[in-house]
């Protein structure tokens, strides 16, 4: 499928989207539920940009066309939702993929897309377009696919509260991801790539490889439960702010009033 945008001069090419919603698409309900992710054998991602686009305009030209206007993420198109995630873990997941952490595995193909396209975005570009994600509201998870809730409370206070907290927002500190505004068919299959080590096999991605490692002895149910729990944690605490993200705010409000005052000093008597 190609996707041409000439008033930018941009030309963005996806040759295996096509493939994979369609695979997708053509999948039952039943199958939707249990299939481990299509292995498409050589899926081609190529993305010419300009170099001086504004961020903005990269995440509608570029982002949006699989994660969604309002980063709400894609089913057919294996896209996640990101918007709302803190923009350190989207910088840290970008590192990823630029540095062949993420997105190399052939048992990957929606994460070979993701490779291909971050690679080929200017890196002094990265912070600014984490920003924007960051701000977006957040599409709390729901829990679509099933599962029991209570079993999945017991396994993720088991082996997923450590990192990613009680609240399941994760945590800066342990470089833990948010869960709770992950859709559950993504969460499901993440899980299935941990699993597996088709995400986290690489021993130098230290996250990644203990997720791998803490993921080896969970099964289909209790992954299915472990996200229905997580749509729970979504339903109380998408829409409260942590201790930690209160004062983070109150911090950032103090940091703009000091620069205003600054920018309000004449120009001889500024630091």
């Amino acid at each position: 499928m190609y996707l041409e945008y000439n008033n930018s001069k941009m030309k963005f090419v996806c040759l295996v989207l096509l493939s994979v919603s369609s695979f997708v698409l053509g999948l039952s309900a039943a199958e939707k539920k249990t299939a481990p992710p299509t292995v498409i054998t050589s899926p081609t991602a190529q993305a010419d940009l300009p170099q001086n686009i504004s961020e903005a305009n990269l995440f509608a030209q570029v982002c949006a066309n699989c994660h969604g206007k309002k980063g709400e993420g894609s089913e057919a198109l294996k896209a996640p939702s990101i918007a709302g995630l803190p923009s350190w873990y989207v910088e840290t997941q970008i590192d990823k993929f630029r540095s062949d952490l993420r997105g190399t595995n052939p048992e990957d193909p929606a994460g070979q897309i993701m490779h291909n396209i971050i690679t080929a975005i200017d890196a002094s570009q990265i912070t600014g377009l984490a920003k924007i994600i960051a701000a977006m509201p957040m599409h709390p998870t729901q829990n679509v696919l099933g599962g029991d809730a209570q079993k999945g409370n017991e396994v993720f206070m088991e082996i997923c509260a450590k990192c990613h907290r009680f609240n399941g927002k994760g945590e800066v500190v342990f470089g833990s991801a948010p869960l709770i505004g992950l859709q559950d068919w993504y969460i499901r299959s993440q899980l299935y790539k941990f699993r597996k080590g088709i995400r986290g096999g690489n021993p130098a991605d230290e996250k990644g490889h203990k997720m791998h490692e803490m993921t080896q002895y969970l099964s289909d149910e209790q992954a299915a439960d472990v996200t229905a729990y997580i749509a729970l944690l979504a339903k109380k605490y998408a829409n409260t702010k942590s201790r930690r993200e209160r004062e983070f705010d109150e911090m950032r409000k103090k940091e703009k009033q000091k620069a205003a005052r600054q920018n309000a000093l004449p120009e001889e008597l500024r630091k």
